[in-house]
């Protein structure tokens, strides 16, 4: 039987450390193992779940469900309503949800919750409307593209296991190419500081997608930050071996063209910006293009505290902590 709580679960009393009977997502996709797979793959478990930020309606629908307590890593995990009868249906982005009876499973490479008949699984909503974490900045060395060769993309390492399945946004890119990996829907998104660096993303989970690529994805443009969930993919035929990552966009919003108040247009807001916007402090002169260099985020004719607050507010965007 589904419990609806409406009371907001507070974060605290939860921790990413062994639980005596419920296992927490961080027990389940902790690995030390080289290929990245689950210490519990194959079990059937009881799992302590966390707040959905992302879900996918198909045939086989998917709840992306995170645990804020593992904000480093390993927080992450993928639900998948397995016998596609629409059991997760009355579960909305925000709600913490926790899980019996599912096996876990690496399938492709991705650890799921699968939620199947088989095990008479069920879930409940532990409470509703968390809010949805802020994505982890990383850079696209942080989630290396795979060593391209004929009909195979293998990655080097599994370093950016410990993010499968979180939230991450890779900043400051450029779409390379398109047509990558087993269905050609991958691109390759360059890092601007150095062309050696580079990752691969796909957009099949963006719910704004109305063609193969989302209608910004295009070769060249450039990207402050691109964000979405990492999934591992992998597979193994007598014709071809795959084994990558890829970045999956959720939406338009994922996809960061301009920071604002970033004066000087390297794709964060710092000291560098605030000294430029100083420089025009009280300037009540500015016009349309230029708005005073930028530094009339407002476009009221001024610079006052009203753009002050908008710097505020986007201080740091952009940066690596």
């Amino acid at each position: 039987m589904r419990i609806l709580a409406t009371v907001v679960l507070l974060t605290v009393g939860f921790v990413c450390d062994l639980q005596a009977e419920e296992l927490s997502i961080y027990e389940v996709q902790y690995t030390t193992d080289p290929n990245g797979l689950s210490p519990q793959h194959g079990n059937v478990v009881d799992c302590l779940g966390g707040i959905v930020i992302h879900k996918f309606i198909g045939s086989r629908s998917r709840l992306i469900v995170y645990d804020p307590n593992c904000a480093e890593g390993w927080g992450g995990i993928m639900a998948k309503d397995l016998d596609g009868t629409g059991e997760f249906n009355d579960v909305n982005v925000g709600d913490w949800v926790s899980f019996v009876n599912v096996e876990v499973e690496d399938y492709r490479g991705t650890t799921f919750l699968q939620y199947t008949a088989v095990h008479d699984p069920n879930y409940t909503i532990i409470s509703i409307n968390n809010p949805v974490p802020e994505p982890i900045p990383v850079r696209a060395e942080d989630i290396a593209s795979p060593m391209e060769g004929i009909d195979q993309w293998v990655v080097a390492d599994h370093n950016c296991e410990k993010y499968e399945s979180m939230l991450i946004k890779v900043i400051d890119v450029n779409v390379k190419a398109l047509d990558k990996g087993k269905a050609y829907d991958n691109y390759i998104l360059e890092d601007n500081t150095d062309p050696n660096l580079t990752c691969w993303a796909s957009d099949y989970m963006n719910e704004d997608l109305v063609a193969i690529y989302h209608l910004y994805v295009e070769v060249g443009q450039n990207f402050c930050g691109v964000a979405g969930i990492l999934e591992q993919y992998n597979a193994v035929s007598d014709s071809n071996y795959y084994d990558y990552y890829q970045l999956l966009t959720l939406s338009t919003e994922s996809f960061t063209i301009e920071q604002v108040a970033d004066l000087d247009y390297d794709c964060d807001v710092d000291f560098i910006d605030f000294s430029d916007f100083a420089f025009m402090w009280f300037n009540n002169e500015c016009t349309e293009p230029d708005w005073c260099s930028g530094a009339d985020l407002t476009q009221n004719g001024s610079v006052d505290i009203l753009d002050l607050e908008k710097l505020s507010d986007n201080w740091l965007e952009g940066k690596l902590y």
